[in-house]
Formats: C-alpha cells, structure tokens, sequence
C-alpha cells in the first residue's frame, strides 16, 4: 500500500508535530507534504522526504504563516496524489482539505476543526498587524468564504479520526461527521522523572493570546511564589513586561530541559482550554501532578485528587485559591506515571494501525 502524509505546516513544534513523527514512524517512506516548512525543522527532519507546496519561497522571505491564510486553499489544490492508495492527513486547520483522486482513501486525524473559523472569534483580531485592523470588514469576508470551504473540504474525507472526545463532539457539531477517538501518544520512554521536587511552579508551552497565559501571570504576581515559564511566542514580550521577580523566563529549551522542569516543579499549571492536550500528560509522565483549567481536553486527561485538579477557566482567584492550597505530596508518582502509561505511543500506534486498516477496507469495499 503506498502512503502518503500530509501535515498543515512545520513552523513549530507541538503536540500536532509530535503526532506526525509518530505517523511517519509507522510510515517511514511516505512522502510528508506540508503547506510550508521552517529551516530550522526541515534541518531535524531532513531525513524525511518534505514536500512544500509554492507557498514555502514567499514563507522563507516573510515568515509569518498566518497572512497566507486567504491564498492556501490555491496552494493545496497544487498537490497531485495520483498513484497512492492511502492519504493520512493530519490537521488542525487545512490539511483536510486537500483533494484526492477517485479510488484514493484519505483518513483525517484531526487535532480540531479550524479553530479561527469556528471556536476562536478573537484569533484574528490578535494576530493582525495594527495597519490591517483597518481591513477587518474585508477580513471577515474572506473567514465567511473560508468557512464555506473548509466545511466542503471536511465533507470529502473519507474518514475521521479525532484526537480527544472534546474534538469528536466539534466535528459532528461543524461538520456532520462522525468519527472516531484516538488519543494522541505520549512518548513515557522519554517524559519520566529526573530530579526531586524543586520550589517552583512550571508553565510551559506557546506563549499566545489564547492560551491564557496572563491569568497565571497576574495570579503569581500577587503570590510571589516562584514561577518558571518555558516557551515562545507573539505574547512572550508583554509576558515578560507584566511578570513580576518572583517569575523566570527560559526561553525555548530542549526536551530534556522541559523534562527536568517538569519532574523539579510542584505542580503544572495549564490555563488554555485545549483541544486534548499532551502537556499535562508529559507532566504526570515525569512525576508531577497539573492545575488546569476544568474544560475541553484537560477533563480527559487530568484526574482530580490522582494526576492534578481544575480551576475555572479566566478566573484568577480560582487558580490563587488552588496554588495556595496545593500540596505537591498528595500526589503518588506511581500513580501520575502509570496514568501517563495509558496513553503511551505502542497504544497510539496499535490504534491507528487498526483504525487504518479498518477504514481503508470500508472504502476500497464501497468503491
């Protein structure tokens, strides 16, 4: 059976990325087409064979992704997938979209329905350049028709595969479409505790507007316990301007880094509502319990009293109330760990192989 890969860009690594090593893993020789990919990750996956689309010259002059939103359904419709049998797509945005060949099988392992389009009414408004603001009008115009097409695109897929029960629910409300739950992995060979717990709380991960990162900030600037923030990101510079001493930026760091960050903090502190999120379960891999907000993906993956607790979401006296009353000790690393171990990578494979397969004979038996 050939294969091919199709992922919405490689300009960073998150959780979505580190779904598609596992996908290539399982499909070493697939060709992974992307919309644009970032020097510095075709330099980590230059054993991969990358296909960009006509996009990637005018990303490499101006390296912002997100203006080319309006252009990307032309940029797709470049892409010729004659010739395989399967097309396993993974998309938190437009790589659904694509169009395949009659007879060509195509799986969508979806992280989320386009968020900007239909959950996230203020994502535009927070990455336009100020001079664009005067364009809004024309902006949402173009959303409306944007909206139209992803909804058609998400009707050719073959079938879906959702990241969390969160994302099911989305894609049947937005789509019309089932599909089926397959968390995604946790590499618990690599996330496992390093060192003793520290004095310090951790917040880590992409640094923007949605995430709610300001919350957490203004909440440990009133209690001046220490607070260690690793990641980057459009809100790192405003981040950095409200935080008080008690808070230490580290900048992007390795993996290795954010393991031992991890396994030293008291407790993780999750403000986004997220469509599953890997991080909290990185966290109990390496031994430490999370305080995430009580909505989304984190109500699959946090346990309250074993693996961490909830706070409401954008209410900073909830989560104050919560840090104060945390007690790192109250939570067993064994059971953090083996929790962690459930939604481990030879599961994620094992389900997908046979999510596949299964799909795959579905489609070849009604064509």
């Amino acid at each position: 059976m050939k294969v091919a890969l199709v992922h919405d860009s490689l300009t960073q690594l998150g959780g979505a990325e580190r779904v598609l090593e596992v996908l290539h893993e399982m499909y070493p020789s697939a060709p992974v087409y992307v919309l644009v990919c970032s020097r510095e990750l075709k330099e980590k996956f230059s054993a991969w064979d990358i296909r960009t689309s006509w996009l990637q010259p005018f990303y490499n002059v101006f390296p912002k992704f997100q203006y080319f939103f309006p252009i990307i359904p032309l940029a797709l419709k470049t892409w010729n997938f004659g010739g395989y049998d399967l097309v396993v797509s993974s998309s938190s945005s437009f790589a659904k979209n694509i169009s395949v060949p009659k007879g060509v099988c195509h799986i969508n392992y979806c992280h989320t329905p386009t968020r900007f389009l239909w959950l996230d009414q203020d994502y535009v408004s927070q990455e336009l350049l100020s001079w664009l603001k005067l364009f809004t009008p024309l902006v949402r115009l173009m959303l409306l028709f944007l909206k139209k097409w992803d909804y058609k695109g998400a009707k050719r897929v073959s079938a879906f595969v959702a990241n969390s029960k969160e994302v099911k629910t989305r894609i049947n409300r937005f789509y019309g479409r089932e599909s089926e739950v397959i968390n995604p992995p946790v590499d618990t060979e690599f996330w496992y505790p390093t060192q003793a717990k520290k004095d310090y709380f951790l917040l880590a991960g992409r640094l923007q507007a949605h995430k709610n990162n300001e919350i957490v900030i203004r909440t440990f600037n009133r209690l001046r316990i220490p607070l260690h923030v690793v990641g980057t990101g459009r809100q790192e510079l405003q981040l950095r301007s409200m935080a008080g001493p008690n808070i230490k930026f580290f900048g992007r760091v390795s993996d290795e880094t954010l393991r031992d960050e991890y396994s030293g903090a008291l407790g993780y502190i999750y403000p986004q509502v997220e469509d599953f999120g890997l991080m909290p379960l990185e966290a109990a891999g390496c031994g430490t319990a999370t305080l995430a907000v009580a909505k989304g993906g984190s109500l699959e993956t946090v346990v309250p009293g074993v693996t961490g607790e909830f706070f409401e979401e954008n209410i900073s006296e909830s989560l104050e109330q919560k840090v104060r009353a945390w007690d790192a000790s109250a939570y067993r690393k064994d059971a953090l760990t083996k929790h962690a171990s459930a939604f481990g990578k030879q599961v994620f494979v094992s389900k997908m192989q046979q999510s596949l397969e299964t799909n795959f004979k579905k489609y070849t038996a009604s064509k």
